[in-house]
């Protein structure tokens, strides 16, 4: 037992590394007004990842990179929306 919890502590520090990156790739994006959409989506996608871990305290990280989305790409934006609903509908399920 005493092992699991060391892995879950290393997992943990691993996961908040990669959200403290992925803060600064959104901030990156925005400051300077990127439009790649694959690079905007990739990142949307590893925010994604995240969901089940952090919940609704990633909400503010992926929306902010999401209204900016939409200024380039309105309807991928509302697809990457319901994706994002459809995961917490489904993190509140297993409550």
């Amino acid at each position: 037992m005493e092992e699991l919890v060391k892995e879950i502590k290393k997992l943990e520090v691993l996961l908040d590394n990669n959200l403290g990156m992925l803060k600064d790739k959104v901030d990156y994006i925005i400051s300077n007004k990127i439009s790649d959409k694959k690079e905007i989506e990739f990142t949307l996608d590893n925010i994604l990842d995240l969901v089940y871990w952090y919940g609704e305290n990633i909400k503010e990280l992926y929306y902010s990179l999401l209204e900016y989305y939409k200024t380039i790409n309105l309807n991928n934006a509302r697809d990457y929306e319901n994706i994002y609903l459809d995961i917490i509908e489904g993190c509140d399920d297993n409550d």
